[in-house]
């Protein structure tokens, strides 16, 4: 998929479609871990290891909630 580069304030940045942030279980208050491969030039988004202190209870709790609102269409 190609995505253009965007300026957001000093930096830049890529806009990450919808479908790829929930399919890695991800949200805009999540840290996800990046990873630069210089000999193929590929850069890889990883989510951040789940500890207690990342409040996992309550991602799962989100998830399914919005799952829930989804298929309801609310």
């Amino acid at each position: 998929m190609e995505r253009k580069i965007v300026k957001v304030g000093n930096s830049l940045g890529v806009i990450i479609p919808a479908t790829y942030l929930e399919e890695l279980g991800v949200t805009h208050k999540d840290t996800v871990e990046m990873e630069f491969n210089q000999e193929l030039q590929t850069l890889v988004i990883k989510k951040e290891k789940t500890t207690p202190n990342n409040n996992y209870l309550e991602q799962v709790i989100k998830r399914v909630v919005d799952g829930y609102l989804k298929e309801k269409g609310l």
